[in-house]
């Protein structure tokens, strides 16, 4: 299993370097130019900086069964067809039974934008990255057995 990161704002970059090498999984990040990670442990992979080239790259080298994390929807639902993990920053489980729930919502929250009417973005807590270390941590554990 290789564990792939959308680095693209992720706010938990360092927790899943750090749960890799415990584990001593192959993590890859794929960014853009523009964001500056610094790491020894994962292969970090630089990608233009058009909207899709970090999904595209994803896409194009994960195998069935590897891990993505990701907040992109679309991205999911691309990897989830390619049978792959699907986890979202915040520890949960994107997979067949809820991708549709989550692209029904992400339409539903495009067509109000462009009515200009704004959902108010929950702030991430300190409690997050705990949260999303344990779901991580329990994921590979119970997957590498």
């Amino acid at each position: 299993m290789k564990v792939f990161l959308d680095a693209d704002a992720s706010p938990i970059t360092h927790i899943v370097i750090d749960e890799c090498r415990r584990l001593n999984l192959k993590l890859v990040i794929v960014k853009n130019f523009s964001q500056q990670i610094q790491s020894d442990y994962p292969s970090i992979v630089d990608v233009d900086i058009s909207p899709e080239a970090a999904d595209l790259y994803i896409v194009n080298n994960l195998e069935p069964f590897d891990l993505v994390i990701t907040q992109d929807i679309g991205l999911s639902a691309l990897c989830l067809s390619k049978r792959a993990y699907v986890m979202n920053f915040f520890g949960k489980s994107i997979n067949d039974l809820n991708i549709e729930y989550h692209l029904a919502t992400r339409h539903v929250n495009k067509v109000l934008r462009n009515q200009k009417i704004y959902s108010k973005n929950k702030k991430r807590k300190s409690s997050d990255n705990g949260d999303f270390s344990f779901e991580l941590r329990t994921f590979l554990e119970s997957h590498l057995q």
